[in-house]
């Protein structure tokens, strides 16, 4: 009886932790290809040259669900907007870096990019 029933179930079982793999492989081929839609942005304010206006650029057709930004300069801050600014405390290189999170964390891709402050 054991017997019958592993042969039932053994297949079933391969079949769907196959399908399982293909479905991760899936998903991080598409982050990869979602990687090449998302920059990053950045524009100093007309007011204070310290104070830069950041955006993320997305062409994808998912939703960015929220944005974890790292300024460089030791601030960190996390919006649901693709928009933020930053007024850095001094002039300097900075590399600021973002984690965008599309569709609910389905997909993190990080774009950075180098600024420099006067």
């Amino acid at each position: 009886m054991i017997n019958k029933i592993s042969r039932i179930f053994l297949p079933l079982i391969i079949i769907l932790s196959i399908t399982s793999c293909r479905h991760e492989e899936e998903a991080i081929v598409d982050c990869v290809g979602e990687s090449i839609l998302v920059s990053l942005k950045d524009d100093v304010s007309n007011t204070n040259t310290k104070q830069i206006n950041f955006q993320v650029d997305y062409s994808g057709g998912k939703t960015v669900t929220s944005v974890e930004w790292d300024f460089g300069d030791g601030s960190t801050t996390t919006t649901t907007s693709k928009n933020t600014s930053h007024t850095y405390p001094n002039p300097g290189q900075y590399e600021v870096k973002t984690n965008v999170s599309l569709d609910q964390g389905k997909c993190t891709v990080s774009p950075k990019k180098s600024i420099t402050i006067d």
